[in-house]
Order: structure tokens, then C-alpha cells, then sequence
């Protein structure tokens, strides 16, 4: 057995397989914040008025949601057939594509067009980062592998706020502002078209099967994961599921818009916005990200998963119910937010997993972690679509006061199940 890295490799697994995964998983996790990051400044180069952009975000976004629930099971299928390293040299180039595509739009529906190129894409790499993680580590260090996956995804997120710097540097050159986007798309592309060449030569050419959860229908995942949630741990990883997309969803979607809505409205050029006043407070929501991820790592495996779950909710409540009352994004006091904000979005993130992780029954763990995902997709539509309507026809904080208001509620049923299991004695293994 060979071990890399504190990971005990599967059979036929070599070291320099790990690092390709690696590389290719920075590149899809930087694919996963991009799109958020650098859409706002194209809708205000594209001269979509301010006041309809945060429904025209959440509904491009509910769209590519729509299509990665459509997208995850057959691809993952067809990976068991054909092996995982096409379908995901398939999702880095069909998602570089589609960025390509993407400041070329002229209007909505060929914005659309180009973010269903996208969302292809992201359903293969989003299937194909968590499957080769498995496929390639022995389920002892599996946990370590997972956590070391998680830091590289954190690294990842550093990269869309780099790209949002260069529109700036390039109308410095000369160009106009649209070229000047087709530019950063274009950089951003090349992102995908260089963990392709990676994905090809680097990851390993085998195929494995993983037990055939692929091949479970939506109908008998809900069935039987909704049977499942009799237990309630399991239902409240449902609910944290839900509420832990959705965060991120809005925070996401919205923050950098409100920011560079903001910056244009005190007369700089979108370019501008998303360079000197956006990209440096994305850099906070993403540091405390990093920080978050790891803190919450190491004591989700040291208290209880409930007692995790309601704590990362509490700080979710309290980060999103004052950025709801926020009315100025760029005060200099909302640089300590946006950290706190990351540090809590990914902490409700890392504890619904571990929840999950230890309370999903073997015999059904397939469906549970099945309906596991689909609760959190409707948590990403509803913080998309729900929080798009509310950005444009309420105020840009009120999706942040939403999910304040879900988060609280989580918070309160993650303390309900610790009372009933603390009086009920039963056991629940750190």
C-alpha cells in the first residue's frame, strides 16, 4: 500500500495521480466562486439596469442549478462506465467554454444559453471532484484525504478575486470595457483548458465503480431518504443541508454584486468597482473561509455533530442578520463582517457534512446522501431565485436578512435535538 501526504492510496494509485487530482480540484473549485465574481461587472458593461441585476443573478444562477440537478446522475453513471478522467477533462473544457461564451451575450436569453454550457460543465466537475477523491484513498484516511481536499478548495476560492482585478488592468491598456471583460472571461477560461491537460495526463486512466448509487433513481432517493429522516439527526442534516447552500448561494451571488452596484453608483467605472472596491472585500469573505474551514474541521471531531451544527448556525444567524442591517457595503467596519461572514458560511458548510457523515445508516447511506444533495439544491434555488427577487424589489440586504432569520431557525431545531438526545441518553460518537 503506498501512502502520500498522510494518505493511504488505493490500489494502482500512484503519488503523482494525487497531486494531478489536486491541481484539477484548485482549478474547479476557483470555477465555483468565478462566475459570481465576475458576472456583476458585465451586467453593468452590458447596461442591465442596476435595479433588475439581482433578479437577473438569481435567475441565471437558478437556471445553472436546475441543470446540475438534472446533469449529476447521468454523468455519474457514465463515469461508471467509461472512467472518471473524461468526464472531467469533459467539465474543465465544456465549463472554460461556456466562459468564453459568456461576455459575448447580448442579452438574456443568450446569457442563458452560455450558462447551461456552464452548468454542464460544473456537474461534471462538481461529480467528478467528489468521486476521485474517493476512487483513489482507503476509507481510513478517507476522512484526512476529504480534509485536505477542503483546504485546496479553500485556495481555490482566492482566485476569482485575482480575476476580478484584471478588467481594471486592462482598460488601463487601452481597451474598452467590454473588451476588457471578454479579456477576463477569456483568462478565466484558460483556467479550464489548462486543468484539461492536467485531467488528461495526470489522473489515473482506470475505471472503478462505487457500489452504484449512480444508478438510483430521484424517486427512490427521496423515498427513501425521506424515510430515513425518521431519525433526527438525519432530518436536521437535511435542514442544515438546505440552509448551508444557501449561504454560500447568497453570499455568493450577492455580495460582490452589492459591492460593485455600489462602487459604480459612486462614480467609478464597473471595472474599477470590481478591482479597488469588490475584490478586496471578497478577499476577507474568503480568509475567513479559510480559517473557518479549518477551525470547524477540528471541532466537529471533538464535540458532538449536533452541538456543531447548532453552533456554526448560530454564527451564520448572527453574520447574515447584521449584513442584513447593513446599509453602506463599504464601511470600513464591514471589512471584520465579510471575514466573520466566511468564517461562518463555511463552518455551517463543514459541520452539515460531518452531521451527515455520521448519522447517514449504511444499508441506506446511498439515498441519504442523495436527498442530503437535493436539500441543499433547493436551498441554492431558493437563496438564488428568493434572494434575486428580494435584491431587486426589497433592498440588496434582504437575502442576507432571509437567510439570518433560516439560520436562527436551524439553530433552534439543532438545539431541540441536542435536549431530546441528552435526555433520551442515546449515544452519538464524536
Amino acid at each position: 500500500m503506498t501512502r502520500f501526504l498522510g494518505i493511504d492510496l488505493s490500489e494502482g494509485i500512484k503519488p503523482r495521480h494525487v497531486c494531478a487530482y489536486f491541481v484539477v480540484a484548485l482549478v474547479s473549485s476557483a470555477y465555483a466562486g468565478a462566475m459570481a465574481t465576475l458576472q456583476p461587472g458585465l451586467l453593468m458593461v452590458m447596461g442591465i439596469e442596476p435595479k433588475v441585476q439581482g433578479l437577473v443573478t438569481g435567475q441565471l444562477a437558478a437556471l445553472q442549478e436546475v441543470v446540475l440537478i438534472l446533469m449529476l446522475g447521468p454523468l455519474g453513471a457514465l463515469a461508471d462506465k467509461i472512467g472518471r478522467r473524461p468526464i472531467y477533462v469533459f467539465g474543465l473544457l465544456a465549463t472554460a467554454f461556456g466562459f468564453a461564451l459568456y461576455p459575448f451575450a447580448t442579452n438574456f436569453i443568450t446569457l442563458a444559453g452560455a450558462r447551461v454550457v456552464v452548468a454542464c460543465g460544473s456537474a461534471a466537475m462538481i461529480g467528478m471532484m467528489v468521486t476521485v477523491i474517493a476512487d483513489y484513498t482507503h476509507s481510513n484516511t478517507r476522512g484526512h484525504a476529504n480534509g485536505l481536499q477542503g483546504f485546496v478548495a479553500t485556495l481555490g476560492a482566492f482566485v476569482p478575486p485575482f480575476l476580478a482585478i484584471l478588467p481594471a488592468k486592462f482598460v488601463g491598456t487601452g481597451m474598452t470595457e467590454i473588451a476588457a471583460q471578454q479579456a477576463t472571461f477569456a483568462a478565466a477560461a484558460s483556467l479550464g483548458a489548462f486543468g484539461a491537460i492536467v485531467a488528461f495526463w495526470g489522473l489515473a486512466p482506470h475505471v472503478r465503480k462505487m457500489g452504484g448509487q449512480t444508478k438510483l433513481s430521484i424517486a427512490a432517493i427521496l423515498q427513501d431518504g425521506a424515510k430515513a429522516a425518521r431519525e433526527r439527526g438525519i432530518a436536521l442534516s437535511y435542514a442544515a443541508a438546505f440552509i448551508s447552500r444557501g449561504d454560500l448561494a447568497v453570499t455568493g451571488a450577492f455580495t460582490f454584486l452589492w459591492l460593485v452596484q455600489t462602487g459604480v453608483a459612486s462614480g467609478l467605472t464597473p471595472s474599477a468597482a470590481m478591482g479597488s472596491v469588490a475584490a478586496p472585500r471578497v478577499f476577507m469573505v474568503v480568509g475567513g473561509a479559510m480559517l473557518g474551514a479549518l477551525m470547524m474541521g477540528w471541532l466537529a471531531d471533538r464535540i458532538r455533530k449536533v452541538s456543531a451544527v447548532a453552533l456554526a448556525a448560530g454564527l451564520a444567524s448572527v453574520a447574515y442578520l447584521m449584513m442584513g442591517m447593513v446599509k453602506d457595503p463599504t464601511a470600513p467596519w464591514v471589512f471584520g463582517l465579510l471575514a466573520f461572514m466566511g468564517v461562518a458560511e463555511i463552518s455551517a458548510f463543514v459541520s452539515s457534512q460531518a452531521l451527515v457523515g455520521q448519522r447517514a445508516p449504511l444499508p441506506c447511506r446511498g439515498a441519504v446522501f442523495g436527498l442530503f444533495g437535493v436539500a441543499g439544491a433547493f436551498g441554492i434555488l431558493v437563496a438564488t431565485l428568493g434572494g434575486g427577487w428580494l435584491f431587486s424589489k426589497v433592498a440588496p440586504a434582504a437575502p442576507f436578512l432571509l437567510f439570518g432569520v433560516l439560520n436562527l431557525l436551524v439553530f433552534a431545531a439543532a438545539l431541540l435535538v441536542r435536549a431530546q438526545e441528552a435526555k433520551l441518553a442515546e449515544p452519538v460518537v464524536a
